[in-house]
């Protein structure tokens, strides 16, 4: 052995072990360990400057055996995890060392055990496995196995034409709980910024919660609809006898979308009765969750679990609550539902005006396909006779996005443009239509006489049930 070179240790000699020899046996001196001595003579006739042990891992008297002042890493490739775990707690508590070490983990239902270890790394050979196949399957996505937590966490996404993310800033993506890390074009790094936009044929790093990872996934490359994944994965909603109608509107709703949970929450003092409760679990069955009193509607914003959207039985509030509504027009960072009775759905109406329409057009989509209804988009612009260059450059860019959108799902956005006041407007042609889910998207703004707020007035005007998405200006 090289006394200038640092030394690996090998626990197994078996297929992961042997590949590893061939791997390192010409730069490092190598210590080879295992229980069968015919395997370690095999190898020390083909790579003779490697040091063989025989012994058990979990013995320390097999450890006794070992020269560990100059090892600077250990790998463990043995198939029992229990043996693997002990000489882990024999390296760190007997020896009282924490040299790096490496553990190949072949029954992830013992690897919770392994974390308590100092100084290690866990290779899945499963998940190794897994993850190749689905990247060679699946071309245009990789996931990271070998850095981070090795849990999904980290994805590579190439991005196709039919993306419908492509050529947006990213500050107008408003990603939870998942970031654009990276973006490789041409064979360059680009470190995103809020402006930068995502071309055709990058390559994306994305990185966040796995399964928040992997519903993106699912909606830039297989077009899979996955409202309200995007936003949350629970859905939260008052409840008192005045609601009951209302909350069947919800449940129609729910059953077509992803959301895991809907948290009902009985209304000021309303008390659940038995008959509430068999009600309530007919509508929404394993997904509902009964909660505490709330005093408020505002108050369900608050309510920190994850959630997706809160819904609000509109149509039967009393005129002051549906006064206290503009406040969460003005303040709520959260997607809300108005409901008003008015379903099942004939069609979803995406309402165009508004700071991102793409946005817009992006999650009625996902709606109208879940809910399998057709899909209707509007747009109202000043008299051509009075817009300035910003209005005629907001005009072309929707019809832009809808260009696009039509050209993704291969159907028509059945696009409707309206000159004048966009409230009036979308008022008059939302009379002829009984039963249409609106779904706007804003910015929060103060609400006054003298600064209306356009969605705010068509929600509380038309009478119809709406999705309400507040956007904010960020990563700018």
């Amino acid at each position: 052995m090289d006394k200038n070179k640092k030394s690996i240790i090998i626990f197994g000699a078996g297929y992961f072990g042997r590949e590893l020899i061939k791997a390192l046996y010409e730069n490092w001196n190598l210590i080879i360990v295992d229980i069968k001595e015919e395997k370690l003579k095999s190898l020390k006739s083909v790579y003779p400057e490697i040091e063989s042990v025989v012994g058990d891992a979990s013995s320390i008297l097999t450890w006794k055996k070992i020269n560990l002042e100059n090892v600077f890493h250990i790998i463990l490739t043995i198939k029992d995890t229990d043996v693997s775990l002990e000489a882990c707690r024999i390296l760190n508590e007997v020896f009282e060392l924490e040299i790096s070490t490496t553990v190949f983990l072949y029954n992830e239902e013992k690897g919770e055990k392994l974390k308590d270890c100092k100084n290690i790394n866990i290779i899945k050979p499963a998940s190794l496995v897994v993850n190749t196949v689905i990247s060679l399957i699946e071309k245009n996505v990789k996931y990271a196995t070998n850095i981070g937590l090795g849990n999904k966490e980290i994805v590579e996404v190439n991005i196709l034409s039919r993306s419908h993310i492509v050529d947006r800033p990213l500050r107008y993506l408003r990603p939870s709980r998942w970031k654009v890390g990276a973006i490789y074009r041409n064979d360059t790094l680009i470190l995103p910024s809020g402006k930068e936009r995502i071309k055709v044929g990058d390559k994306v790093i994305l990185m966040g919660e796995p399964k928040v990872l992997d519903n993106l996934v699912n909606i830039l490359l297989k077009g899979i609809p996955q409202f309200p994944l995007q936003f949350g994965n629970h859905i939260v909603a008052p409840y008192s006898k005045k609601f009951k109608e209302l909350t069947k509107e919800l449940a129609y709703f729910v059953k077509d979308i992803k959301a895991d949970k809907v948290f009902i929450f009985p209304y000021k003092s309303y008390t659940l009765t038995k008959e509430d409760e068999t009600f309530l679990k007919s509508l929404f069955a394993e997904k509902l969750e009964i909660k505490s009193n709330v005093n408020s509607i505002k108050s369900l914003f608050k309510y920190p679990n994850n959630i997706a959207f809160v819904a609000i039985p509109y149509k039967n509030l009393s005129f002051f609550e549906k006064l206290s509504i503009k406040r969460i027009f003005e303040e709520s960072d959260k997607p809300f539902l108005i409901l008003n009775n008015k379903y099942p759905y004939e069609k979803v109406i995406a309402i165009l005006n508004s700071e991102d329409p793409a946005y817009t057009l992006e999650v009625a989509v996902e709606i109208s396909r879940m809910l399998k209804v057709d899909i209707q988009t509007i747009y109202t612009a000043m008299p051509k006779e009075l817009r300035g260059e910003k209005e005629n450059e907001n005009l072309e860019m929707v019809n832009s996005i809808v260009s696009d959108f039509e050209s993704i799902y291969k159907t028509s956005m059945n696009f409707e443009l309206f000159e004048g006041n966009p409230v009036k407007k979308t008022l008059k042609f939302l009379k002829g239509i009984e039963n249409p889910l609106l779904i706007m998207s804003y910015k929060r703004q103060k609400i006054s006489f003298f600064n209306p707020h356009v969605q705010y007035l068509i929600m509380k005007k038309s009478g119809k049930s709406s999705l309400l998405i507040p956007i904010e200006d960020i990563n700018e």
